[in-house]
């Protein structure tokens, strides 16, 4: 049995953002506004797109910036070292054949209403995540839990089929436990209650968020700030013009809208360290996405550099991976497998017969995926394929993703990065096995399988395999790896991006 007991600080670890002088994609923006002293502490976040309580169990780009201020989890990783670091469970054990992880649990919890914090209530979240019409990106991974049960008051046990030594703690870190006695308030945001830092005070609508300062938190370091306002501005020019105002000091922004702050003294641009896979995803059971050949045609039509400039000015990489390029047995031919070849595309699409088809293509109202859509109906129109776009609401599109319901092709936006491929590939919505793609699953389930059941060499050979089939099958290219950054204001201290791109405010403080 490995034992791990982590003895340090009561209190969640953070992971330090990177500052960083070349602007990129943000999901979040912050603002802070200084008061004096004798008044509340008012720190004011800004982002694009309105908040989802009712997916609070799964990542999601809109709620990176007050999920991990209402919730915490029974684990965070490490930066540095990628090691499990404690929250609400202080220790954990892991059998011999990682078949069974026996979880320690944090005394003196209490959620915001006082109710106590007990091994029920990891119980309850983990099922939440594997029920059947989950849109947890940790689903498929706690569906393998054969067993969830309270070994003691404070203590859980979780048994598997298959070995889930480290995929536990990706669970682990993205699970927010949520309070059973308060579940319905999730789906429309009336009641959200979690055992964090701060608690959910006030929620309009397309407008904004209010979160106040928890004063019973559990943590010996409470938090600096008072209030937490979060305002959803849509419009990207009043966005900018909040922030050149002060109204807003730090803020979502596009690539081209950092530029101006580059050398801002006022601010810093700060990088998660989790970034953002861009991908396409075709259905490979409607015309003509029914035809490799055309899915593999799509794949050399991208210009994933062009997309890279002129989206993300270069702050990136290209790659056809879902996972890292460092992950062992990764190869250049892996990585750039559907390089920039349009009049091979065009030959390929004419061979199939399908030069002219129109097609659909499905996408999140999100910047960021709405910008590469441009570039990426220009390459296509070049290589004699009509292409549209279907802007759907988040909401509405994540209904549509976990349905597997999107259409002939869709853009897609996942998080989640620094992950190994053996969770990416059970969780990631492009790639799961309920992916909108729809690929049979006999073969790629097997793949899978092998490589999340392998273990050194055999892990690298099963991986290699797993890519190869799934660049063969081409259901899904990726188009880009973009970082996630902020513009932060020089008067906020202490914020921090966690492992998987959640803004952490309980060392945040206001100067100045």
């Amino acid at each position: 049995m490995t034992d791990t007991n982590h003895t340090g600080p009561n209190r969640r670890r953070f992971i330090q953002g990177t500052l960083t002088a070349v602007g990129a994609l943000s999901l979040t923006g912050l603002a802070g506004e200084a008061v004096a002293a004798d008044k509340p502490t008012l720190l004011k976040i800004a982002q694009a797109s309105d908040v989802q309580p009712r997916a609070a169990l799964a990542g999601r780009g809109p709620n990176a910036t007050w999920r991990h201020q209402v919730f915490d989890t029974l684990t965070t990783l490490d930066a540095e070292t990628g090691e499990p670091m404690p929250v609400l469970a202080t220790s954990w054990t892991i059998s011999d054949d990682s078949k069974t992880v026996v979880f320690t649990l944090r005394d003196g919890v209490t959620f915001h209403t006082g109710r106590a914090f007990t091994a029920e209530d990891v119980i309850y979240t983990l099922n939440l995540i594997a029920d059947e019409g989950s849109i947890s990106q940790m689903a498929s991974i706690a569906r393998k839990f054969t067993q969830v049960e309270a070994t003691g008051p404070l203590e859980v046990t979780i048994t598997s089929t298959d070995p889930i030594g480290k995929s536990i703690f990706d669970v682990a870190q993205l699970a927010v436990i949520v309070d059973q006695e308060t579940i319905s308030g999730l789906e429309d945001g009336s009641k959200v209650v979690g055992t964090g830092p701060f608690t959910w005070e006030e929620w309009k609508v397309g407008a904004m968020l209010r979160l106040a300062k928890n004063p019973n938190y559990w943590a010996e370091t409470k938090p600096a700030i008072d209030a937490i306002e979060i305002s959803i501005i849509t419009d990207r020019t009043a966005h900018a013009n909040a922030a050149r105002s002060g109204t807003q000091f730090v803020f979502e922004v596009t690539p081209s809208e950092a530029v101006p702050f580059e050398h801002d003294r006022r601010v810093t641009l700060m990088n998660s360290p989790a970034g953002l896979i861009f991908p396409v995803g075709m259905n490979v059971t409607i015309a003509p996405m029914d035809n490799k050949a055309v899915r593999q045609a799509v794949g050399y039509a991208i210009d994933r550099d062009r997309i890279l400039d002129q989206v993300f000015n270069g702050f990136g990489s290209t790659s056809d991976l879902w996972w890292s390029e460092t992950e062992a047995g990764m190869t250049d031919d892996l990585i750039h497998r559907y390089s920039y070849d349009p009049d091979r595309a065009r030959q390929m699409i004419k061979d199939a017969g399908a030069e002219g088809a129109e097609i659909e293509i499905s996408l999140p109202a999100i910047p960021m995926v709405q910008a590469v859509f441009e570039v990426l109906q220009y390459n296509l129109r070049e290589v004699g394929l009509v292409p549209t776009g279907r802007v759907l609401n988040v909401t509405e599109f994540d209904g549509l993703q976990a349905n597997q319901d999107l259409g002939a092709m869709f853009q897609q936006i996942h998080g989640l990065q620094g992950f190994s491929a053996a969770t990416l590939v059970d969780v990631l919505a492009a790639v799961r096995d309920q992916n909108p793609s729809n690929i049979p699953l006999e073969r790629y389930r097997a793949l899978k399988d092998k490589l999340q059941s392998s273990t050194g060499e055999a892990y690298t050979v099963a991986l290699k395999e797993l890519a190869e089939y799934m660049l063969d099958e081409a259901f899904s290219h990726v188009m880009v790896h973009a970082p996630s950054v902020s513009v932060v204001s020089t008067k906020l201290t202490g914020a921090r991006f966690n492992a998987v791109g959640y803004l952490e405010l309980v060392d945040a403080k206001l100067e100045g």
